[in-house]
């Protein structure tokens, strides 16, 4: 049954006061404003498990998950006893701590392809440090990028504030399309430095696309970066890449390698990363390789080795995708999710959008967080009796619309 009232009032007030003090550009992601337009709340109070609540009160399922950075659970208990350990100790110091030699061994065992890593804070600059090392690698500068890698300059050249000059170092291709990359490397052949890719994007690569961008990329000397900060730790530890079995020359982490705290990573190739120009690039910041990040991402692969997490998400995320979709099939409603299970992308036709869109809203008044446009996420706080309630919440939400 839907809620009598999910009220909004404190979130819309709080909101109310959002750009009188707040830039509001450090988070356009988010979409605080156009969500709370479509009826969704704006601002979070707390979180534990798969669940938030907003500032008013109400409880919701969450699919969105932070937009990907929660994997084991909000408020995980292995991730705060280790976290609490390492801040007992420090949580920055003057020097290297040995824990970043521990948590690379890790890493380089558990992902394919990882000869050597380094640690960042934020998807964004691990990006950014993939494309500064492939230009020192290769000493070319321009860039070819597929799908969303940052908010860096390199990685938004569209965007006001970035000069034209840094801009022209970016070439965009579509998704899934090898000819266009071909055709971009041919005509600006010795120049381009790397191909980044965000491996999964729309519903997914077509087949034999990441290994052609690899392939594509060494043929006219570049690069190849595969971006798997929202996809690494879910579809598998590696990625795409480990999960098609593809080995890019490097490769970006973030989001769900902490549940929630702010580290990040790159792996890749030791003759790329531990090349004399690759050790000497400068890319220092006072908490890149933050100790509780570290202890964070610990936690996260130790519990999910031993949960079996990754089969985990993809078994109740098939879950999802197949009864959503079964469910507004049924009822001719457009609404699906596509692509990967840990991952799904909802979709819609923009002629039944308002009818999908106040399917949400009923999903949300009965306490489920499902979004209309940005890839949800699972977590191993998510049980299958979630599943099935959230099915059927998609369910009676359609039969309210008459």
């Amino acid at each position: 049954m839907a809620r009598k009232h999910h009220a909004l009032d404190k979130s819309k007030a709080l909101l109310d006061r959002y750009d009188d003090i707040l830039v509001r550009g450090y988070i356009p992601h988010k979409n605080i404003f156009g969500m709370a337009e479509k009826g969704y709340p704006a601002f979070v109070q707390r979180a534990q498990g798969a669940r938030f609540w907003d500032v008013d009160g109400n409880e919701y399922l969450d699919y969105l998950l932070g937009f990907g950075p929660i994997v084991l659970g909000y408020d995980n208990p292995a991730v705060c006893e280790a976290v609490q350990k390492q801040m007992a100790d420090g949580t920055v110091y003057s020097f290297a701590h040995p824990r970043e030699l521990a948590v690379a061994d890790l890493l380089v065992d558990t992902i394919p392809g990882a000869e050597m890593v380094g640690f960042f804070i934020g998807g964004s600059a691990a990006t950014s440090g993939a494309v500064r090392l492939s230009r020192a690698y290769t000493g070319r500068d321009k860039v070819i990028r597929c799908g969303y890698h940052g908010w860096h300059d390199w990685a938004r050249p569209e965007d006001v504030g970035v000069p034209k000059i840094v801009s022209d170092l970016t070439l965009t291709i579509p998704y899934g399309d090898l000819d266009a990359l071909e055709s971009c490397l041919k005509a600006h052949d010795n120049q381009i430095a790397c191909v980044v890719m965000e491996t999964i994007q729309e519903s997914g690569p077509p087949d034999g696309f990441l290994q052609g961008c690899v392939d594509l990329a060494h043929r006219f000397g570049a690069l190849c970066v595969f971006d798997e900060t929202k996809v690494g730790f879910r579809v598998a530890f590696g990625g795409a890449g480990e999960y098609f079995g593809v080995v890019p020359d490097i490769a970006t982490f973030g989001k769900a390698c902490c549940n929630g705290y702010a580290g990040s990573f790159i792996a890749g190739k030791k003759e790329i990363l531990g090349a004399e120009v690759c050790r000497s690039t400068w890319m220092t910041a006072t908490a890149h390789g933050d100790p509780l990040s570290l202890a964070a991402m610990e936690a996260v692969i130790q519990e999910l080795k031993r949960l079996d997490g990754i089969a985990y998400q993809w078994k109740i995320g098939d879950q999802l995708i197949g009864g959503v979709n079964d469910v507004c099939g049924e009822a001719g409603l457009s609404y699906r999710l596509v692509g990967v299970g840990p991952m799904p992308r909802p979709v819609m036709d923009d002629s039944d959008s308002e009818r999908c869109l106040e399917m949400l809203r009923g999903c949300l008044a009965r306490g489920f967080y499902l979004h209309p446009t940005h890839p949800m996420f699972l977590s191993l706080a998510h049980t299958e009796a979630d599943i099935v309630a959230t099915i059927e919440a998609v369910r009676e939400s359609i039969a309210d619309l008459g």
